[in-house]
């Protein structure tokens, strides 16, 4: 089984939500930044590229703390762009299929290790779709169908309840992405259905969310740290 060679992470964003006047990367949940949790996922990916573009030279000094070899992409209409977007920019530069994720999010590193696993094995021109059981407060509800451990994703709704929603995490031929001003999801719905796993994450958009996480994390402890 071939390993995944490559992953975006989008973090371009100015996070006027959470309002920290800072990028949503570099804030810290207990003691970690947003970044440190994801780069720590993809630390067996060999080629990740992270999109920048608000305070990027923050961003990048950071990055290239963790890790030398990162590769950078601008985003210089970051103010303008959505994450679709950034995704494009990166992609690219890409041959081939790589993970997209939003920079916005910790994610449980034993469900992502089985989505890796996952993606690593599928065809050149499959997708593979994260979705989640965690219900965030402003969800985009997946429809899914499931077959023993099998599930596939068959459209995307603000309306339809489901108990599963979108989880910004997409692994996907890098040829597919497009530089357009729709949300990612609204592209992806375009080539359901597709696989879909589940992976626990935390997304952290809003000052609320924020604390909530950090309560989290009192008593749950993903990634071995209290």
């Amino acid at each position: 089984m071939q390993a995944v060679k490559n992953a975006v992470i989008a973090a371009a964003g100015m996070g006027t939500r959470l309002g920290a006047g800072k990028p949503k990367s570099l804030i810290k949940i207990n003691g970690k930044a947003l970044l440190e949790y994801q780069l720590s996922l993809l630390a067996n990916v060999e080629n990740v590229f992270l999109v920048v573009g608000f305070m990027e030279e923050d961003v990048m000094t950071f990055a290239s703390k963790i890790r030398r070899d990162i590769i950078f992409v601008r985003n210089a209409n970051f103010q303008h762009t959505k994450t679709l977007g950034s995704f494009y920019l990166a992609a690219r530069n890409i041959n081939g299929s790589a993970i997209f994720m939003d920079g916005d999010m910790i994610i449980e590193p034993r469900t992502f290790a089985k989505f890796l696993e996952t993606a690593a094995r599928l065809d050149d021109n499959e997708l593979l779709i994260a979705v989640s059981k965690r219900i965030s407060d402003d969800p985009v509800y997946c429809a899914i169908e499931q077959r023993g451990d099998d599930l596939r994703i068959h459209g995307f709704s603000f309306e339809e309840k489901s108990a599963y929603e979108w989880a910004n995490v997409v692994y996907m031929p890098a040829g597919l992405m497009i530089n357009g001003s729709s949300h990612t999801f609204e592209h992806l719905q375009k080539f359901l259905p597709a696989a879909a796993k589940v992976i626990d994450r935390l997304e952290i958009d809003t000052p609320e969310d924020l604390r909530g996480a950090e309560k989290f994390f009192k008593t749950n402890d993903w990634f071995g740290i209290n």
